[in-house]
């Protein structure tokens, strides 16, 4: 179902922001229209996140910094 979200979110907004390795933590395609243009983008699932992150070698503590180091911020330009 994931892989389905990220083909869909790639045929609406190739530009989107995604993140390698994480289609797992897919979870939903978000839009907004404030502007009158259709803005689509991928939403996806913080517990998901660090689950997959520490499924590919990082500690949870790691997890977690690591998504708010680099991912976080991405979170509140979408807000």
């Amino acid at each position: 179902m994931n892989k389905k979200l990220a083909e869909k979110l790639q045929e609406l907004n190739p530009e989107a922001i995604k993140y390698d390795g994480l289609d797992s933590a897919l979870i939903d395609i978000g839009h907004h229209n404030n502007t009158g243009t259709d803005i689509y983008y991928a939403v996806y699932d913080y517990e998901l996140i660090i689950a997959e992150l520490v499924k590919q070698g990082m500690t949870r503590i790691e997890a977690i910094e690591y998504y708010d180091f680099n991912m976080d911020t991405h979170t509140h330009q979408l807000l």
